[in-house]
């Protein structure tokens, strides 16, 4: 999720200092430059210029600098990808606004050293190859971008808008956050690069005589990472040719979705919402259905032909400032778009969810230590000698759509990536913006891949789980903010090898 100043507005609402009306459920990357200067008591950042109906002013410029001394880890990094090395991030740009029209130009400049580490067991044997090709086939991403270092300018948090008192429309790059999620989102995260998108969505919550609203609708293209999974050359008895690789539809992906959240006016604090989204190549477009969010209500051709994959969550999250504490949990289903029937009575194979807590402890000179929790449970269940579980699908797979639910190599949903689980917890001193604390989390790697490749031998040594403790530490100086963390991971049977 963003971090720094959209991390400080969440905390903020804790204490009763922001507007209880916002969910924090429906996140972009761009902000009201305004409304954060004005927290800073700073003036905005305004550009001179002869047009005096055009307000001009500077978007923030950001260097980001990350360095993985062994192997890749890490997410919700947007345009990052997952390297070895030294790996930076620019950006900056401009804001322009005239009348009810905007255009905020924000591009990313991307460059990663890439360096070779130790990738996909090379030592196993036909066997485990096929059942890891199970993924390989049905998904993009890479656990290496290519061989050599990475260069990249992506669009970034780039849009042009019309805006209304309550709502905007527009075409976008900016990345987008959906749930309330703070580590993973099943649905919508900064995970993998912003992709180009269709945006209608409320930009301030909406007050109806049944509460306050807010909303999302979004179609956009997904583009392709272009890198070949490892030893495509492996055969196996298993297809017309006894190749292992399957060449994947190089086609053009197209996504529609929305996310809808509700304050109820009789519950002070509570935000009710649903999230869901589908995705199919270009060509395979039947109609209206297919273009527009219409996904468990109007079945396309190319539904009823398995042709189209879908996912979707319901989320709730409950804010009381008198505590100083949130409560929140997303469940949610990676075959449908889900609702309150087909989550509770329908069968629970591709089930998922997270849920967390934050708690705020007042200290000395307005300061607070704060408390956080999260877990995340992506996994199908483990027995898959129980009916049905054989052929259900990881989540961010598909048997049709092979690229799976990813944007340019990175999955857009949870960023622990299918099959795996996460448990976090992090403590901090906060005071504003400034926050200095450790968070503690484990990560299980795609525990679907490991029973399916050894549950049958009964080698039960094999969980890959990385263990990380992470210090971090937030700051602002006058107009610049400084961050900065530090993390010690230690990765148990790294690759699911197991060493004695």
């Amino acid at each position: 999720m963003p971090g720094g100043t959209d991390e400080f507005l969440r905390r903020n609402q804790l204490t009763g200092g922001l507007h209880s009306q916002t969910s924090f459920t429906i996140r972009s990357f761009q902000f009201d430059l305004n409304g954060i200067d004005s927290v800073f008591s700073l003036s905005p950042t305004q550009i001179k210029n002869k047009f005096s109906n055009v307000f001009t002013a500077y978007q923030p410029f950001s260097i980001e600098q990350m360095y993985n001394t062994h192997h890749p880890y890490g997410w919700n990094d947007g345009s990052f990808i997952p390297s070895a090395g030294v790996s930076v991030r620019v950006t900056g740009g401009v804001q322009l606004k005239m009348g009810k029209f905007s255009l905020q130009l924000q591009p990313e400049l991307v460059y990663a050293q890439n360096n070779s580490f130790e990738t996909s067991f090379a030592a196993y044997n036909d066997t485990i190859w096929s059942r890891y090709y199970q993924w390989l086939n049905k998904s993009d991403i890479p656990e290496r971008f290519g061989t050599s270092s990475y260069k990249k300018v992506f669009g970034g948090q780039s849009s042009i808008r019309y805006n209304t008192q309550n709502s905007s429309v527009g075409i976008s790059t900016e990345n987008m956050w959906w749930g309330p999620g703070i580590r993973n989102a099943l649905v919508m995260s900064n995970n993998a690069p912003g992709f180009l998108h269709f945006t209608y969505n409320s930009i301030r919550p909406v007050e109806t005589k049944w509460g306050i609203i807010e909303w999302q609708i979004v179609a956009g293209v997904l583009n392709n990472s272009g890198v070949l999974p490892p030893g495509i050359n492996r055969r196996y008895i298993t297809g017309s040719n006894g190749y292992l690789y399957v060449p994947k539809n190089e086609d053009t992906r197209y996504l529609t979705g929305m996310v809808f959240s509700w304050q109820p006016k009789w519950v002070k604090g509570l935000f009710l919402g649903f999230a869901k989204t589908s995705y199919q190549y270009k060509a395979d477009i039947s109609g209206i259905a297919d273009i527009l969010p219409l996904e468990g209500l109007i079945k396309s051709t190319s539904e009823k032909n398995k042709k189209k994959a879908s996912l979707g969550s319901l989320f709730i999250r409950y804010v009381m400032p008198e505590e100083k504490a949130e409560l929140y949990m997303e469940y949610g289903r990676s075959d449908k778009s889900a609702n309150p029937v087909n989550v509770v009575f329908d069968n629970a194979y591709p089930r998922a969810y997270v849920a967390g807590m934050r708690k705020l402890l007042p200290s000395r000179n307005h300061s607070f230590i704060e408390v956080m929790g999260e877990i995340t449970q992506i996994q199908l269940p483990a027995s898959y000698g129980t009916p049905g579980i054989q052929s259900a699908s990881s989540w961010y797979t598909h048997d049709y759509v092979r690229q799976g639910y990813t944007q340019m190599g990175q999955v857009i949903g949870a960023g622990i990536g299918p099959g795996s689980n996460s448990q976090m917890l992090g403590i901090a001193w906060v005071k504003g913006i400034n926050k200095v604390g450790i968070q503690f989390e484990r990560v299980l790697h795609n525990n679907d891949f490991y029973y399916k490749a050894f549950q049958e031998s009964d080698d039960f040594r094999r969980h890959w789980v990385d263990l990380s403790s992470t210090v971090s530490a937030d700051w602002k100086f006058k107009r610049i903010l400084f961050s900065a963390e530090v993390a010690m991971i230690r990765s148990l049977n790294y690759e699911w090898w197991y060493l004695d």
